[in-house]
């Protein structure tokens, strides 16, 4: 069921509700022990599959190419643009002919989809078509919405946060004409920026009547400062005036910290408005000015999503820095994270620094003896594509899309360019040896609450992460190290009533030999009705139907975008697989952002999607794999919920990559808190007093958490 927090509040829960975690069960990534996977096969014990062979011999490559794998020779457009001579002026180049010359092709083009939605490797005769790859793509430039319905005119996908990017062709078409218009709005409504730079801090959403309250009290301080200044013969309306004497400093900066706060709020609704955050429909969307009201948390809500910006829905340093932009500058920002996840995919790198600020004097040698220090190959590769198109300003880069958009008469539909990339690290080849190490962090196994109900601190100093390394010349090189997730006590239905569950997160050694795009998440018997279902409009009416967020395929799934399976594998005495155990443990991608950074998961390893993404195409693009492509699932059930029927049915469990050599998992047991140094079995009573939140919230506020 839905995560539960200590402080809910209503901006996360409805706005992610429309991701699919309306009615989030707390059932997948347990590993409680067997359990048997509802289309009859054994979740545990089952016998070792043959291993996959096949794949073609990695071959060499010089050091700025694009890999055998992800080179475009075979993309439909043809030709690249080179821009080194003039970024005004581009010259075209067959693809073949532009990687012979050193290029990296970039794909910018309209179709791109990440590699985990590919549909064949070059050079292999494995086509194998991928369910999700029109959904993303469709997804990323406005066409559809999660269920695939048509996009009205006024709507817009913002998924940056969720793993889906928009287009290169939308960012113009907005840049061109809607922020324009929100601009227009803005100096209409006599939106001033500089307001966010006069506060710091945070500003918490208080329900009630209480930010009406501060909005009175303001303006009683402001007219009680102004009768005092006017009776000392002073300015009435030269406040700072008041700041300077003594006399009046003292509540002259008590009406300005209030005043700087609502002012934040102020302008903040301003832009909203402008840019049509605020709800629409009848009752829906009313604020009232300068007050942090329930609307005003659901649009702030909004414009971190839009803005790719994980907040709690209070204002922050992050939120009111971007607050305070132009849309110029804002759009140009959006447009650079876009560039980035295109170079990173063009040039198969991954390191983003991660690793180089754990391991901040780690260095590693080269085979002629040189040390070599960890580099952040992501911010280089879009360093070199913002260089080479002249896109470093908004104003270059708004030129600079409309030079690309006129480049073809597709315009941005198949638009590839030539980048001279930097020469990548001598580890890289098309076969790495990875490993992946995740460390558990500080552990508590007690029950977070006392026999009273009442909440008990148990705080963790140091949280999970996953540090992905790669084995070169007898050297463990850490590429990466993100934080990620551990499983925790959870809310479970046991015989109709709901019960606390410790869900464990498998410790040892485990292997990733299958890695699934667009996963699917199937409920288990058990899973309550009414958590199978969810509230839409359709056919313009609110109707309750089937839940397909939380099962998936889609970036709101319980596992994201794509998952690795944990498979812990057992081996007789000469070392040979007989069996492989899975307990139901994934590394996946999350749409619950939040929960990787402060709460917890029902024993999965959660990444954020767009990592999830990046990550796994990577092993990909750098690791021997058999296709198996789109795997079929013939899986249905029919309920009853308040006297209706509905019908669940799944077709596929994902789209299949099989690693031909097994990746090393291992799960490190942490460092074990509080008195009980093993998980509790079984299920136990909900304090009475704990009843309004569940313990996987931690501290603060947050969406509700989907299963894994």
């Amino acid at each position: 069921m839905p995560a539960r927090t200590r402080r809910s509040r209503p901006n996360f829960r409805r706005s992610l509700a429309l991701c699919g975690l309306a009615f989030a069960p707390s059932w997948s990534c347990s590993s409680a022990g067997p359990t048997q996977d509802p289309t009859g096969e054994p979740a545990l014990a089952r016998p070792a599959e043959a291993a996959a062979g096949g794949a073609e011999a990695p071959t060499k490559r010089p050091p700025t190419l694009a890999l055998a794998k992800v080179s475009q020779r075979e993309h439909p457009a043809k030709v690249a643009w080179i821009f080194d001579e003039d970024p005004k002026k581009p010259r075209k180049a067959e693809i073949a002919a532009a990687e012979g010359e050193g290029y990296t092709i970039v794909d910018l083009s309209d179709g791109w989809v990440p590699y985990i939605f590919s549909e064949k490797t070059v050079g292999a005769d494995d086509l194998a078509a991928n369910d999700y790859r029109a959904r993303y793509i469709g997804l990323a430039s406005d066409r559809i919405d999660a269920e695939g319905e048509p996009l009205r005119a006024h709507e817009r996908n913002y998924l940056e946060l969720y793993g889906i990017p928009p287009t290169l062709s939308v960012i113009h078409g907005e840049w061109k004409s809607v922020d324009a218009e929100i601009q227009r709005c803005l100096d209409a409504a006599g939106f001033d920026p500089a307001v966010f730079a006069r506060f710091s801090g945070v500003i918490a959403y208080e329900a009630g009547k209480k930010g009406a309250a501060k909005v009175r009290k303001a303006k009683w301080l402001r007219s009680d400062l102004s009768k005092k200044l006017k009776k000392a013969k002073l300015d009435p309306e030269d406040l700072a005036a008041a700041e300077a004497d003594p006399r009046f400093s003292g509540q002259y900066k008590s009406w300005r910290l209030l005043q700087d706060e609502i002012d934040i709020i102020d302008h903040a609704q301003r832009r909203f408005r402008c840019e049509q955050l605020f709800a629409s429909g009848e009752g829906k969307g009313k604020y009232e000015p300068g007050v942090f009201d329930s609307a005003t948390t659901h649009a702030l809500a909004a414009f971190e999503k839009k803005h790719a910006i994980m907040g709690w829905g209070h204002f922050t340093r992050d939120n009111v820095a971007a607050l305070g932009m132009t849309m110029e500058q804002i759009t140009h920002a959006r447009l650079l994270r876009v560039l980035e996840e295109r170079a990173v995919a063009g040039a198969s790198v991954l390191e983003d620094g991660s690793a180089g600020r754990w391991k901040k004097d780690f260095v590693w040698k080269d085979k002629s003896g040189e040390s070599q220090p960890l580099r952040d190959m992501a911010s280089e590769v879009r360093g070199r594509v913002i260089e080479a198109l002249d896109l470093a300003t908004p104003e270059s880069a708004r030129r600079q899309l409309d030079l690309l958009s006129d480049l073809q008469p597709s315009g941005f539909a198949e638009l590839l360019v030539a980048v001279r990339m930097p020469a990548l690290p001598e580890y890289y080849s098309e076969d790495m040896d990875f490993e992946v190490v995740i460390d558990r962090g500080d552990v508590w196994y007690d029950l977070p609450f006392d026999e009273s109900g009442r909440r008990l601190a148990q705080p963790r100093e140091r949280k999970p992460r996953l540090t992905l390394y790669t084995n070169y010349e007898g050297q463990k090189i850490p590429l990466l190290r993100w934080p990620t997730t551990i499983g925790s006590w959870r809310m479970e239905m046991n015989n109709g009533e709901e019960m606390y569950k410790y869900k464990d997160s498998d410790v040892g050694e485990r292997v990733w030999k299958e890695i699934v795009a667009g996963p699917t998440w199937i409920p288990p018997a058990s899973t309550p009705p009414r958590e199978l279902l969810k509230r839409r409009w359709k056919d313009g009416a609110v109707r309750t139907v089937v839940n397909y967020d939380e099962m998936g395929p889609g970036y709101a799934s319980a596992y994201g975008l794509v998952a690795a399976y944990h498979i812990r594998e057992v081996k007789d005495a000469e070392g040979n697989v007989t069996a492989e155990l899975d307990n139901q443990i994934r590394t996946h991608g999350s749409v619950d952002y939040m929960s990787i950074l402060r709460r917890y998961s029902h024993g999965c390893h959660r990444l954020y999607n767009m990592s999830a993404v990046r990550l796994f195409s990577f092993i990909l693009q750098h690791r021997e794999f058999v296709r198996e492509g789109q795997t079929k699932l013939g899986f249905g059930r029919e309920f009853e919920w308040e006297d209706k029927q509905y019908k669940l049915s799944l077709k596929t469990r994902g789209y299949r990559y099989q690693v031909t050599r097994p990746i090393p998992v291992e799960v490190l047991r942490g460092r074990i808190q509080g008195k009980r140094k093993s998980p509790i079995e079984g299920y136990v009573a909900k304090p009475i007093a704990a009843d309004a939140e569940d313990p996987s919230a931690e501290e603060l506020p947050g969406p509700a958490a989907p299963a894994g």
